[in-house]
């Protein structure tokens, strides 16, 4: 604001000060130098009326400045004036003015966009009409201020009642006026925070639920911001890792420092190449992480990357799980695969020698005797006319023999073309060929089972086994009655074998031959079971359960 150029109170101060010296020095000067007292006296009137003049003359002069001055001032008032009435009809709060007792004097257009109510809407009714406090009881506590004319400048929340009845939460500042200690009349701004009010609520809920995930999480959780250093943690991280607040230095460094040195530089390049991309929002590492204790953790973490518009990272969201426990049972199941799969070898190369040893035998035994014996008799009637003819007959009979040994070698080395005849025929036909040979009747009982739903695969896997047991049954069971039950139930498919023989012991380990560890091996491909039923002298009941793919 520009500063009054003469001050009227200083003005006047200064010119009594230069009046009264004026005045003593002149008349000293005059007394001293005037021939006689008449001449005196003529020149003290002289001086008098200069000194009127004089002072007349500096009076106007200030009179004249002040006057020009106030006149200055009132212009840029009335020019304030003005931008206030294009201003407030612009703006975008709420604003009105009330009288003395709270009724409305003025309220501009915003206000009435705001609520919906037009000006005459509001002229001298009551503020509490329209705006309201949160708590009810301060419209009392308000008008009785009015009333005692004390109501001092505040803000306030208060809710807004829209014509279509719509809630408005909004910031109330009132600004009063006072006239001799009296309220004259009283401004008020209406600013609409209805949003923002809904915003911090849901941003509340969120950071409610944030710290109640946090809590009910076993995760290390924590939050860095690039920008300013500030570092927030929740308590999993000294849960896991034993670390004390002050241990948990600010930024990157207890991170970085505590990460194993082997996994170190290729964990913290990722990581700075990550926030150098900004396409990047996130990544996943896998690394040991050092306890207070000394020992080491196996984490997995997964860093959120906040960036600003231009892309730049300023803030990392990272959560940190412990899977060490997971990573040591997975070693441990690795080294249980390893174990089975080298067994599973093993039993494969057994099945294959004994395969080898039993087709072995059976030329040996069979073929081989039929062969030579027939061999004999030619050789006979080539050298023999009398008993040719005999021979001959003889050798023929034994070359149908070896005929039909190889048939059923072969039916038992490979089985029926599944897909051609299916496997209810081939399971038959199997047991025909059992029963030609062998004093046992074999029932193959198929219920409710589609085997057009089962792989080429599972079918083998269902004829082996049952080849495999009809073998063990034949070998060591002693039986007269075998049954082949086979049944499909919704996703599952279940094989019964069932037989009449000596039954076992299957605490006794020599119970356990090779024959059944086929089977097993068999049903584990197709992530199939295996349970026995079985006692000395009560017969044995073989179960397999797998589900179809």
């Amino acid at each position: 604001m520009k500063k009054h150029p003469f001050p009227i109170n200083r003005t006047l101060i200064i010119f009594f000060i230069i009046a009264l010296v004026w005045i003593i020095v002149t008349d000293y000067a005059l007394f001293y130098f005037a021939r006689n007292l008449r001449d005196y006296h003529n020149q003290i009137l002289i001086k008098e009326i200069l000194f009127i003049v004089i002072i007349t003359s500096a009076i106007y002069f200030i009179i004249r400045r002040n006057h020009a001055f106030f006149e200055q001032r009132h212009d840029a008032l009335n020019f304030s004036y003005e931008e206030l009435a294009v201003i407030i009809p612009e703006t975008n709060l709420g604003i009105a003015r009330l009288g003395s007792k709270g009724e409305f004097l003025y309220v501009n257009p915003f206000l009435c966009a705001l609520t919906g109510y037009q000006p005459s809407d509001f002229l001298n009714r009551h503020y509490s009409v329209f705006l309201k406090p949160e708590d009810n009881n301060e419209i009392a506590y308000w008008d009785s201020l009015l009333m005692q004319g004390k109501l001092p400048r505040m803000k306030n929340i208060a809710c807004v009642t829209c014509k279509n009845g719509n809630k408005l939460i909004c910031n109330l500042s009132v600004i009063t006026f006072l006239i001799n200690s009296d309220v004259e009349k009283l401004i008020v701004i209406v600013e609409n925070i209805t949003n923002s009010r809904k915003e911090q609520k849901i941003l509340e809920e969120s950071l409610k639920r944030y710290q109640i995930l946090s809590m009910s999480t076993m995760e290390g959780l924590w939050d860095y911001n690039l920008l300013t250093g500030q570092l927030y943690y929740n308590s999993n991280i000294k849960f896991l890792f034993g670390y004390d607040d002050e241990e948990l230095q600010p930024g990157f460094s207890w991170w970085k420092d505590n990460i194993h040195p082997e996994d170190k530089e290729k964990i913290l390049d990722k990581m700075e190449a990550a926030l150098k991309i900004s396409s990047v929002s996130s990544t996943q590492n896998e690394y040991r992480f050092r306890c207070k204790d000394g020992s080491y953790k196996i984490i997995t973490d997964f860093f959120s990357i906040l960036r600003d518009s231009l892309g730049n990272a300023f803030r990392v969201l990272v959560s940190m799980h412990d899977v060490t426990e997971q990573r040591h049972l997975q070693q441990q199941l690795a080294e249980k695969e390893t174990v089975y799969q080298r067994q599973l070898a093993r039993t494969v190369l057994d099945t294959q020698e004994n395969e080898r040893k039993k087709l072995a035998e059976e030329l040996h035994d069979n073929v081989n005797q039929l062969l030579g014996v027939a061999k004999l008799y030619i050789e006979h009637a080539i050298s023999n006319e009398q008993i040719r003819d005999g021979l001959l007959r003889k050798s023929n009979e034994y070359i149908d023999k070896v005929i039909s040994e190889l048939r059923t070698l072969s039916k038992t080395l490979a089985p029926p073309l599944l897909a051609e005849l299916g496997l209810e025929h081939s399971l038959s036909s199997m047991a025909e060929t059992i029963e030609e040979v062998q004093p046992i009747t074999i029932r193959i009982d198929l219920v409710q089972f589609d085997e057009s739903k089962l792989l080429e695969g599972q079918k083998l896997m269902l004829y082996r086994v049952v080849q495999e047991q009809l073998n063990n049954i034949i070998k060591h069971a002693q039986a007269s009655d075998v049954t082949v039950h086979l049944e499909q139930v919704e996703n599952k498919v279940m094989l019964t074998i069932t037989d009449d023989g000596k039954g076992a012991d299957l605490a006794n380990e020599d119970n356990k031959g090779i024959g059944l560890r086929n089977i097993r091996n068999r049903i584990e491909l197709y992530q199939g079971t295996m349970n026995l039923e079985t006692a000395p002298g009560k017969g044995f009941i073989l179960n397999v359960e797998f589900d179809l793919e």
